[in-house]
């Protein structure tokens, strides 16, 4: 349980800072997602970490990383949270559904598979506000246990994630492809490591070949159209490429299970759930 203290003298509005900082390690980043400046990010958790008497980040070149002190607000704030928001839906209503709700998934599934969900959802309900970010599995599941995420989408051959609720929600088809006429042998561009099907795609070949890695499917797929070698990605994130005739196919390779993974520990919000149902 939280302490009773942090609810009546803490501005809820600094633990949801704390939360969002937590998530992306960049005070820029949670400024931009808060609709915030830099120095009132920088200010806020300063007055956190005044008023609980502890350092809660340390201040890295590589961005923000939690302390252990950090950790441990983390886990307390996202309860605070949680009964706000109940408290919320209590007054107004079961019918009311609005509030925040974080998620993570895989790049190519923030980028071609959730816009038109969120749309739908904000269309429905106009006062849920949806704060998605790109992560790995790991990431991902750690997010949901720790509660700065509400829910998490992963893309894998299968799932098991002790503590949490795993539902299989959907499948992605995945492409080897290149550029046309390219038959350079044994030099892939994949994404970093901790992507669920490259990853594969690596542990399945027989010889270690040329590999180069990158953070984004943008640069992977400039690098393949441009005939520098082939690449694994999902056919959403290759489909325009494909029908244009810039990249084609290789051949395809096995599915990847997109699952959905929710703490049964935490109750969700009438928001969490209505997002939750939309994803399912």
């Amino acid at each position: 349980m939280c302490p009773i203290g942090i609810v009546d003298a803490v501005d809820t509005r600094l633990l949801r800072t704390l939360l969002v900082l937590a998530r992306t390690g960049s005070f820029t980043a949670t400024a931009a997602e808060l609709h915030l400046v830099q120095s009132t990010v920088t200010s806020q958790v300063k007055a956190l970490e005044r008023h609980l008497g502890a350092r809660l980040f340390d201040r890295l070149p590589s961005g923000a990383r939690l302390t252990e002190a950090g950790r441990q607000a983390v886990e307390h704030a996202r309860e605070v949270l949680t009964s706000e928001q109940r408290l919320r839906d209590a007054v107004r209503g079961s019918t009311a559904v609005e509030g925040d709700v974080r998620i993570a998934a895989p790049e190519s599934v923030c980028a071609y598979r959730l816009p038109q969900r969120v749309a739908d959802v904000a269309m429905r309900w106009p006062g849920i506000s949806v704060h998605l970010s790109p992560a790995g599995t790991r990431q991902a599941l750690a997010g949901v246990r720790n509660g700065t995420l509400d829910l998490a989408l992963v893309l894998e051959d299968s799932l098991v994630a002790p503590g949490l609720k795993v539902t299989a929600v959907g499948v992605e088809p995945i492409e080897l492809v290149s550029a046309p006429g390219v038959v350079l042998d044994e030099r892939y561009f994949l994404l970093e490591e901790g992507c669920s099907y490259s990853d594969r795609f690596v542990r399945d070949l027989p010889a270690t070949p040329s590999i180069t890695r990158f953070g984004s499917i943008e640069a992977v797929r400039s690098c393949v159209v441009a005939g520098l070698g082939w690449t694994v990605l999902p056919r959403v994130a290759v489909a325009e490429q494909l029908d244009a005739g810039t990249l084609q196919r290789v051949r395809e390779l096995p599915d990847s299970t997109l699952f959905l993974v929710t703490d049964p520990r935490r109750t969700p919000s009438a928001a969490v759930r209505a997002v939750a149902a939309a994803l399912g």
